[in-house]
């Protein structure tokens, strides 16, 4: 095990859209040598081994999945539909800090044992910014990634501005989005 390689431990929102574009950016850092862990939940790395197989991501070197509890109640089914979002954004909020608090503690006991190289660098999707609190108890770097488009980035910048000019919310609505609440 080369200690010195840097190690990357990437955190995408538990929702596809988010996950996705994590998941590309971590390949393209594992190609550039990092060591890479992908943090998923276990609901939805169990969406992704059935999407793509149970062993695909056997072949992966020096990039491991793990997986945290998302706090929410099993779905009935097959499982393969979207958690709800504003259930999941509140367990974010409530459970997934101290989840993640033992997830390094559990790669830095790991880099002691020499079995994976120490954590250098945290890279989360900005939803999830619990991340910078437990960066900055592990005296680590956190790197905040806006997973959408540029376009949702330039909208959600804009909004404020939106409101004060009154553009938004549209007139004659009575449906609060849950995204943009002023």
């Amino acid at each position: 095990m080369d200690n010195k390689k840097p190690h990357a431990v990437l955190i995408p929102c538990p929702i596809q859209g988010h996950i996705n574009p994590v998941f590309k950016l971590a390949k393209f850092l594992h190609l550039q040598g990092f060591q890479i862990t992908f943090v998923n939940t276990e609901y939805n790395h169990k969406r992704l081994l059935k999407s793509r197989g149970p062993k695909a991501f056997d072949s992966f070197t020096t990039f491991t999945f793990v997986t945290i509890p998302d706090g929410l109640t099993p779905i009935d089914g097959n499982g393969d539909v979207s958690q709800d979002i504003p259930s999941l954004g509140q367990s974010i909020r409530k459970n997934f800090l101290q989840q993640f608090r033992e997830l390094l503690s559990r790669l830095h006991d790991s880099a002691s044992s020499g079995l994976v190289p120490l954590v250098t660098c945290i890279v989360s999707d900005t939803n999830m910014s619990f991340t910078i609190q437990a960066a900055e108890e592990f005296a680590l770097p956190n790197v905040l990634f806006f997973p959408a488009s540029a376009c949702s980035l330039l909208c959600i910048l804009h909004f404020c501005s939106f409101v004060e000019k009154g553009l938004t919310p549209l007139k004659g609505t009575t449906r609060q989005s849950f995204f943009f609440r002023v």
